[in-house]
């Protein structure tokens, strides 16, 4: 009988967090979110993804002409009475590249030059050397079915979406 444990990490492969269309910003909000019984969907602003892995790697992409871009994320877990609570994991303000990362659902799409962290816990990822440096964040997810990803901007509605990796 061995008395050894062999832990493997395992990574799923980049993706887009909104697969069939891109989004739009909406306008920054308030941190706190109220628990539901409706299971997080994708709307305007919001992209949800499964909460398969123990971290969450994201590369937002926004239009060019979003105003003092953010990023909110939320973990979301449903109780055994039925009732979605979420549960804040960041906030990453960002500014933007000048060139696009490609065309996604016929919109130009930026990712960030500079990341900042303005609350919460998230591990900010860039290099900040040139304008054409993608930069990426990690926060840990553990115990969310459910990751809410929240793309806001001061003004304008901008299309959006999010290069993803769990990890």
């Amino acid at each position: 009988m061995s008395d050894h444990v062999t832990l493997v990490t395992q990574r799923r492969p980049l993706r887009l967090a909104r697969e069939d269309a891109n989004t739009t910003v909406i306008a920054a909000g308030t941190d706190v979110v109220a628990s539901t019984t409706t299971q997080p969907a994708n709307a305007t602003g919001r992209i949800v993804v499964p909460g398969v892995l123990n971290y969450l790697c994201v590369c937002p992409l926004m239009a060019t002409g979003t105003t003092t871009p953010s990023v909110r994320v939320i973990g979301w877990s449903r109780l055994s009475t039925g009732l979605w609570v979420p549960r804040f994991l960041a906030k990453v303000g960002l500014t933007l590249n000048s060139t696009a990362v490609g065309s996604f659902f016929g919109a130009s799409l930026l990712a960030p030059h500079t990341l900042s962290l303005t609350k919460g816990d998230a591990k900010l990822l860039g290099e900040e050397v040139s304008n054409d440096s993608n930069g990426w964040f990690i926060v840990d997810t553990v115990g969310s079915e459910l990751v809410e990803i929240i793309l806001e901007a001061a003004s304008g509605t901008p299309a959006c979406n999010a290069i993803i990796s769990e990890v």
